[in-house]
């Protein structure tokens, strides 16, 4: 006699929500670190003027792939990250 154990449908659930939780945190991690390079990059000496544009073009990219993560997952954009991305998309790279 063979005992069996199947995941329920809560088990799977929790699952799925865990590997939500752990792409969001792990996007918006990269969020909060693009945004903190962006700012020291824009305090240093003019002649990191290339850097400062490559930490602008990071965070955009940060933001746009948390934006996707959370539409995949068919969770809301904020607002705030919402409006920065369009702010962000009519600005030079």
């Amino acid at each position: 006699m063979s005992i069996s154990i199947r995941p329920t449908h809560v088990l799977a659930d929790v699952g799925r929500r865990s590997v939500m939780n752990d792409d969001l945190s792990h996007l918006f991690a990269e969020v909060v670190s693009a945004r903190a390079a962006e700012r020291l990059a824009r305090v240093g000496p003019r002649r990191q003027g290339e850097n400062a544009r490559s930490e602008t073009g990071r965070l955009a990219t940060s933001l746009r792939a948390y934006a996707r993560a959370l539409e995949k997952y068919r969770m809301p954009v904020p607002p705030v990250i919402r409006d920065e991305l369009r702010l962000r998309s009519g600005l030079p790279s």
